[in-house]
C-alpha cells in the first residue's frame, strides 16, 4: 500500500489530467484551471469514500484515508 503523502500526490496529479465541460461547452484540463482545483476535488473524492463507506472500512482503511486527507490538505 501507498504511503498515505504519496497517495495523496497521486490523487492531486490524477484530478490534475481529467477534462471537465466549462461553460462554454469547450472541454478543458483540470490543471488549467489550477491546482487548488485538482487539490479540491481529490479531497471530495477522500471525503466520499470516509464518508460511504466508513462502516465497512477497516480501522487501519479509516485512518489510511483521514492520512491521505491530511497529506492532500498539506500540499
Amino acid at each position: 500500500m501507498m504511503t498515505p503523502k504519496n497517495k495523496a500526490q497521486e490523487l492531486v496529479e490524477e484530478f490534475s489530467l481529467i477534462e471537465c465541460p466549462c461553460f462554454n461547452g469547450n472541454i478543458i484540463e483540470l490543471k488549467q484551471i489550477g491546482f487548488a482545483a485538482s487539490k479540491e476535488c481529490a479531497l471530495i473524492m477522500v471525503d466520499n469514500i470516509l464518508k460511504k463507506t466508513t462502516r465497512t472500512l477497516s480501522c487501519e482503511e479509516l485512518y489510511y484515508w483521514n492520512e491521505v486527507k491530511k497529506e492532500i490538505q498539506k500540499l
